[in-house]
């Protein structure tokens, strides 16, 4: 009778165990599969140190030619001045 209840004991401490090894081995794979969601999402939406650069680029490349069109107009292209 005493071994009966000794292996009872026994059994529910090793179930309870792998119950609570089980929570967080579910809660730990939740939140991997969380992060590699918020990867992808970070990937998509990722711009390029190069990319950046050349964006900025073209950009300035951009207001420049606004900047000599407005000077055209206001005939100082060929002066090199500018009125502030």
């Amino acid at each position: 009778m005493d071994t009966t209840i000794l292996i009872w004991v026994i059994e529910a401490a090793l179930g309870g165990a792998i119950g609570v090894i089980s929570f967080f081995l579910k809660r730990t794979v939740d939140q991997i599969s969380e992060c590699e969601k918020e990867i992808v999402k970070i990937k998509s939406e990722y711009l390029a140190k190069e990319d950046f650069f050349r964006e900025q680029t073209e950009t300035r490349r951009k207001l420049d030619r606004i900047m000599d069109i407005l000077l055209e107009m206001k005939g100082e292209r060929g002066r090199g001045q500018r009125n502030n």
